[in-house]
């Protein structure tokens, strides 16, 4: 077996073992346009992925399968965020975790000449990573600390208005008793 065939072997393993995405919500089925969709991303993200999916696609359908759902499941979470910044961090984040499950295919051939090289850049990955979580987490404290402070606004309006919003309330009531007479 030649090295790249190993290392594509091994790659494939790596990737049907870790899957990329951690689930919050159940995966969409298995369709040709969400494989087309997942593949179009990977190629324009992180086409060095691709030639891993195509040998797991010859390989273990269902891994492929499973991956490719995952991959249009991100797709679509990515889609759904209104927030334009947390969208980028955490595009930024599956790029650098999948960049770094190739170059971990990569290591498990002992006899890989360049395993040096790989393991800075997989050092380098898990650094972006790590820096990439501390950035998001960061901008979820900045949106939280807005959020509350909007609360801790309207709270003050409320409790301004106590007393009037009470007889807004009271006197609605009444409309409301009025009318079912």
């Amino acid at each position: 077996m030649s090295n790249t065939a190993f290392v594509r072997v091994i790659a494939v393993a790596v990737i049907a073992l870790f899957p990329c995405a951690a689930q919050a919500e159940p995966l969409p089925k298995f369709t040709e346009e969400r494989e087309a969709a997942a593949l179009h991303f990977v190629r324009k993200h992180c086409p060095e992925l691709v030639p891993l999916l195509d040998d797991l696609k010859k390989t273990a359908r269902v891994s492929y399968e499973l991956q490719i759902r995952e991959t249009f499941q991100v797709t679509e979470l990515l889609a759904d965020l209104d927030d334009p910044k947390r969208a980028e961090l955490e595009l930024k984040m599956w790029k650098a975790e999948n960049k770094a499950l190739v170059l971990v295919a990569k290591l498990a051939n002992p006899q890989e000449p360049t395993r040096k090289a790989v393991e800075e850049q997989l050092q380098a990955l898990a650094k972006e990573l790590v820096e990439l979580e501390l950035q998001s987490l960061e901008h979820r404290v900045e949106v939280l600390r807005t959020e509350l402070a909007s609360a801790k606004d309207d709270l003050a309006k409320f409790r301004d208005n106590l007393d009037r919003t009470a007889k807004q309330r009271y006197e609605a009531l009444l409309e409301k008793a009025k009318k079912k007479k």
